[in-house]
């Protein structure tokens, strides 16, 4: 049976990667190829067809362009029951597809693997990004909502019908539009599907639009705030989480909304004044901190956000660093400390940092600009992933 699952590649000025994306698809049999001409000024388009021939399918983006402008193109043209995304500059592995289907076919409506990251520049393999396991435990899915723990959100194959369902992609969400429409996919009841082969080579490159942290984070806190907190809280709730874990993703969703109000209240629910500070709620989960650091330190980020309270936030962050001393609560001191006048104390903290993470973005921002303003507002991932704040 033809065009069993599309794969769709949007593209702008791809001319150096394009033959290499198209060509580790072309050998996957029963799949349509769309390329999504994102306005290329250079000969993208022409070494595509060059590769894949008249099996490719060219569609130009609408105006004014733009990745998820090009990506509601592709979604809108998609004439298979299920379909797929290869970026421009990365890469499929053959057998991709019957995998892929196989799981659809059973009831998924998203299907994950596991991918390879290389370095763009040298092509040498940095390390494989598996999802975690605590995503593929039963509804181990809503956990997205906490923070985006896939190793890549577009290469994901999916359900033609509940990417439509859930509302297309929305052009004003630039860098994670995936995880944003994968966020309302999950709160309709999208099902996933979880699998440990790898499938998908992941190309990573500095001008990477997900090296692009400040934007990035502002896309994100822009996907969270489509969502009530208390729809979420209830999304857990179903999947059957305990409370005070599902206070803590709430707490999660308020700190990258930058909602320091909500996230003190979710924090006292979460980890209330009576809790064990040395208990770990899930040593297998996401967030295997003890929990008086994880008050501290959420405690702490929240008050920052607030502003006016730099007192209050640096006891909390010292709380922090006395139960475990980490970079980014050394970081997250220093701010507090240059907020209240002690620049030379400040300094110490984020050569701590620094120390504890030699390429530690934030700390060495913070010890060279002329306002120390980066705030960690997350524990940094303690699982396989692409690092965050790293320079």
């Amino acid at each position: 049976m033809a065009n069993q699952l599309t794969i769709l590649i949007a593209a702008k000025n791809a001319a150096a990667t394009i033959e290499r994306a198209v060509r580790s698809c072309v050998s996957e049999p029963d799949c349509s190829l769309i390329l999504i001409d994102d306005h290329c000024t250079d000969d993208t388009v022409a070494r595509a067809r060059a590769v894949a021939g008249p099996r490719l399918r060219v569609l130009q983006a609408p105006d004014p362009g733009g990745i998820p402008v090009a990506r509601q193109c592709g979604l809108d043209a998609i004439d298979s029951e299920f379909a797929t995304w290869v970026d421009a500059d990365d890469e499929w592995i053959p057998g991709r597809a019957a995998r892929m289907l196989r799981a659809l076919r059973q009831g998924a409506d998203v299907a994950v693997d596991a991918f390879d990251l290389f370095d763009g520049a040298t092509g040498r393999f940095v390390r494989r990004l598996p999802a975690p396991d605590f995503l593929s435990a039963p509804g181990g899915a809503v956990r997205l909502f906490e923070r985006n723990w896939l190793p890549g959100d577009s290469p994901v194959g999916f359900r033609t019908r509940a990417f439509r369902e859930a509302g297309g992609y929305d052009p004003a969400v630039f860098g994670p539009e995936s995880y944003d429409l994968l966020l309302r996919a999950l709160a309709r009841g999208a099902r996933f599907a979880w699998s440990s082969e790898v499938g998908y080579r992941i190309y990573a490159y500095a001008g990477s639009v997900s090296r692009q942290i400040d934007r990035q984070r502002a896309a994100v806190a822009t996907a969270l705030g489509k969502h009530q907190y208390e729809a979420v809280r209830q999304l857990f709730h179903d999947a059957g989480y305990a409370p005070r874990i599902s206070a803590w993703a709430l707490v999660s969703m308020a700190l990258f909304r930058g909602d320091a109000r909500s996230a003190l209240r979710f924090v006292d629910e979460a980890s209330p004044a009576d809790a064990d500070p040395y208990e770990i709620l899930e040593t297998e989960g996401p967030w295997p901190f003890c929990e008086g650091w994880r008050r501290a330190f959420a405690r702490g980020v929240a008050l920052l956000l607030a502003g006016g309270r730099d007192e209050d936030a640096a006891q909390s962050f010292q709380r922090a660093e006395f139960l475990d001393p980490t970079p980014e609560g050394a970081n997250n001191l220093g701010v507090a400390l240059a907020r209240l006048g002690c620049g030379s104390v400040a300094r110490g903290c984020w050569a701590t940092a620094a120390i504890r993470m030699p390429d530690y973005a934030d700390a060495r921002t913070n010890a060279t600009a002329p306002y120390a303003e980066r705030i960690t507002t997350h524990p940094l991932r303690r699982i396989a992933a692409r690092r965050d704040y790293a320079a």
